[in-house]
């Protein structure tokens, strides 16, 4: 119940909530002050029980809860002082009257240490014991309205606790920084994002008070947000982007929070990392514009050939050159398409892959043959090296595209005359296969960019090489597929060797 602005009324409705009438019991060895008492008290509703002794009284108040007794101090057997130091200990918050027909400085002070609220000397009214007990019974409530707000403040202060130790778990598990605000420009909760990402290197705990926000926030921008939403605060919401220290991007989006009287209480501000989503859009744009230019400037050549078909005062054989021309650029076209397909589906895992136990050494020895021919119009070479049986589990199609790929670089990036050995063996857990060329080699500082997609070698010697750039990217993809891996030693001028290591059994 919460307490009222006037004291009297709160008193009353604790009042009003007890069960039945106030509680008295009166322990007194005269049968004329028993009965007096009694009848007085009950002509005003109280409920009386009389005792003849301090035994009997003690009896009953251990049986029964009052809100007040009147004690005679002298009783046969058990005094009242007895009686009074037995409640002083067992029930401290009844009130108690003490009745003597010995009142004294001396008696008062001894009861008043003993707990007494008051006494009354004998002989009295009935006028003079019902204001002695109206005042008693007044403090009796008045001490249970203390200990019920004492206890509800306890509960409130226990369930303030544990949102509070809720909320904290929470925003401490949450990937986004989240910053409170009050309405004084006080930065009043955080979680560790928040910390990490915009707060300054200095510790701001629960226990220390709550902190100006531009001493507590490094980023200018996020100032510049709450203060534009304390100025306006019918602004519902307002963000802003952030750059942290170069290499960190944050989405910061902050709303002014508002009572249920619609009153300004302060801001809150929720912090997202959006450095992968602008690496992603800046890969998206590069690959848009890649892919574009890939495919715009076989298109164009395409195009150019078609425009000088149509001159019907061509040569026949420079006709017939122009038509193969145009194979040419679709074919290469074909092959980008397809290459982006499968880049594509092994982004996603969207691979259907049939594992069998296949014969390395038959699928690259088919691979060779196929590419003897390509190799024989510029007198290259092709040596397989490799034992008869060379078992692996894999997908024969995935094992033709890896060892396919990497053998047709080595011819197609070789010198005229040149050499390509291609070795296989095992080493008891992984198939090691070697594609080494005569070519003209890498330049040491694309190394580690020959595997990105669409990257090729730039130069006069590769001008004429025709490729996608995706052949790599995809070899590599499907390597790691397997739990494999792919090494390259390159030396310009001197040629290129490709270790491809695949576990037996992946």
């Amino acid at each position: 119940m919460t307490k009222p602005e006037d004291p009297q009324k709160y008193v009353q409705n604790i009042l009003d909530e007890q069960d039945g009438s106030p509680q008295i019991i009166v322990l007194d060895d005269e049968e004329s002050i028993r009965s007096g008492c009694k009848k007085a008290l009950e002509g005003e509703g109280l409920e009386v029980d009389v005792a003849a002794d301090g035994v009997q009284g003690w009896e009953m108040l251990n049986r029964k809860e009052y809100d007040l007794a009147l004690v005679d101090l002298r009783m046969p057997g058990l005094d009242g002082i007895s009686v009074l130091e037995r409640m002083q200990d067992a029930m401290p918050d009844v009130v108690t009257i003490v009745i003597t027909g010995y009142a004294s400085f001396e008696t008062a002070v001894e009861t008043v240490k003993l707990g007494a609220y008051d006494y009354i000397p004998k002989p009295f009214t009935p006028e003079e014991l019902r204001n002695v007990v109206n005042r008693g019974l007044e403090r009796r409530f008045l001490q249970l309205a203390n200990r019920r707000l004492r206890e509800e403040r306890e509960r409130n202060l226990l369930t303030l606790t544990e949102e509070r130790s809720r909320l904290i778990t929470v925003l401490n598990a949450m990937s986004d920084g989240v910053l409170v605000i009050n309405r004084s420009g006080q930065l009043v909760l955080f979680n560790p994002s928040a910390l990490h990402w915009v707060l300054k290197d200095r510790q701001v705990n629960e226990e220390q008070p709550p902190v100006a926000l531009e001493e507590a926030v490094r980023e200018e921008a996020l100032l510049q947000l709450v203060e534009a939403i304390e100025q306006d605060e019918q602004l519902d919401q307002q963000d802003v982007e952030l750059e942290i220290d170069g290499e960190r991007f944050i989405h910061a989006a902050g709303a002014a929070v508002r009572d249920e009287n619609d009153r300004y209480l302060g801001v809150v501000i929720v912090l997202r990392d959006i450095t992968e989503r602008k690496e992603i859009e800046k890969m998206k744009t590069a690959l848009v514009r890649t892919v574009s230019h890939e495919l715009r400037s076989p298109l164009a050549a395409v195009e150019g050939y078609l425009n000088y078909l149509d001159d019907e005062d061509q040569d026949p054989s420079e006709r017939s050159h122009m038509v193969h021309r145009c194979r040419e650029r679709i074919q290469g076209l074909q092959q980008t398409i397809n290459d982006l397909l499968d880049l594509s589906r092994l982004e996603s895992g969207q691979v259907h892959r049939e594992l069998r136990k296949h014969n390395l050494t038959d699928i690259l020895d088919e691979i060779v043959q196929l590419q003897k021919g390509v190799a024989a119009e510029r007198n290259i070479s092709i040596d397989l090296h490799a034992p008869e049986d060379l078992p692996v589990l894999a997908d024969k199609r995935e094992l033709s595209e890896i060892f396919g790929n990497l053998i047709s670089n080595a011819i197609k990036y070789n010198q005229d005359d040149g050499q390509v050995w291609v070795k296989a063996g095992s080493d008891g857990e992984y198939i090691v296969v070697e594609v080494s060329d005569t070519g003209i080699g890498i330049k040491p500082e694309a190394l580690d960019s020959i595997f990105d997609e669409f990257y090729r070698v730039r130069g006069r010697q590769t001008a004429k090489i025709s490729g996608s750039g995706l052949g790599l990217a995809i070899v590599k993809r499907l390597v790691e597929q397997y739990q494999g891996r792919i090494l390259v030693e390159s030396e310009l001028g001197e040629g290129s060797t490709f270790e491809v290591n695949l576990p037996i059994r992946p």
